[in-house]
């Protein structure tokens, strides 16, 4: 049973003192090392455990799964294990997408994806038999079944499925614990400027405010207006996520406040300068772009992130390293 621990306590004063050519540098190789560290023991802890045959890779939004599921693959790879990644968004159902009442689609709950068909594959696997494996079209909303995505697991090959619900009982659930190893990863976190400035919910809303509008042709409000969906979420599995874990990994990075929070901040102006003329883009989560389900109470919000990032002190984003989980969200 994993739990939170290590919080990751951050003052304004704590990026000031570290600011300069030289010591900014040393405190991201710092922070970085806490976090490769951590990864480290938890691959050497996979490896000692003989009967696993498959990672979970479980956490809410923005957590950095994707990044941190292919650093613990590479890992693995040295220790000697053939790896191979599986998400579990390749397995939405391609049935109608649900809505809430305020019109924001419902793209978190388990419900949409296809567990009978993941826990099939999984057994097929886990038995050693061949699996053709899908990947979703989000543009068509179908499965597609390349040839490439065929596998066979051997003796010392290991599967690591990445996926908000990988631990879930409908899941997980439904194999015996000594073959698997779950791991819950989650920025755990708080900026302090004389009181708690940000915290983890709000760098993870920060990060995915960034990746958002980088790759998902997104605006900042948009973002924001579909969190209430996010929290919904979280707040029913991710407490049941985490204690059917066994490692927990703080994602959190005490120097990226000072890279997320300036991306995100040219993000959330222009979004609110394009609400103030009257050119604000429909949300990306509104069925057809049509609107926003609560955009006064977005503009407020983003008003408040924008407040808080305006303290913190900016640098040079050339510094992340090129292993590093951030750059999920930066780039």
């Amino acid at each position: 049973m994993a739990e939170l621990t290590q919080m990751r306590i951050v003052s304004i004063g704590d990026l000031e003192r570290n600011l300069g050519v030289r010591r900014w540098p040393r405190y991201i190789r710092a922070c970085e090392m806490v976090f490769q560290d951590r990864l480290r023991r938890i691959a050497l802890d996979i490896q000692n455990r003989q009967n696993v045959r498959a990672v979970f890779i479980s956490g809410p939004t923005a957590s950095g799964k994707t990044t941190f599921t292919h650093r613990l693959a590479a890992r693995l790879q040295a220790l000697g294990h053939t790896v191979h990644i599986i998400s579990l968004d390749d397995y939405y159902l391609t049935t109608t997408i649900a809505y809430d009442q305020d019109g924001r689609p419902d793209f978190e709950s388990i419900h949409t994806l296809d567990t009978r068909q993941i826990v099939s594959n999984f057994a097929d696997l886990l038995a050693g038999k061949m699996v053709q494996l899908p990947t979703f079209d989000f543009i068509g909303r179908r499965r597609l079944y390349a040839p490439e995505k065929q596998i066979q697991l051997s003796r010392d090959d290991l599967i690591l499925i990445e996926g908000l619900h990988g631990l879930s009982s409908e899941i997980a659930g439904h194999f015996a614990h000594e073959q698997y190893y779950g791991i819950f990863i989650m920025p755990w976190c708080t900026l302090l400027d004389g009181r708690q400035l940000l915290g983890s919910r709000d760098l993870r809303m920060l990060r995915r405010i960034s990746r958002d509008v980088q790759h998902r042709g997104s605006t900042a409000l948009s973002t924001i207006d579909y969190w209430p969906m996010i929290d919904r979420t979280e707040q029913r599995f991710f407490p049941r996520y985490l204690a059917a874990a066994d490692a927990y990994i703080n994602s959190a990075l005490p120097y990226e406040f000072s890279v997320i929070a300036p991306l995100a901040s040219r993000f959330l102006r222009a979004s609110l300068e394009s609400w103030q003329n009257g050119t604000l883009a429909g949300s990306v989560y509104r069925k057809d772009r049509d609107g926003y389900a609560d955009l006064a109470s977005s503009v407020e919000a983003a008003r408040d992130l924008l407040a808080a990032c305006a303290r913190i002190p900016e640098t040079d984003r050339s510094l992340i390293p090129e292993d590093s989980i951030l750059n999920e969200f930066v780039h």
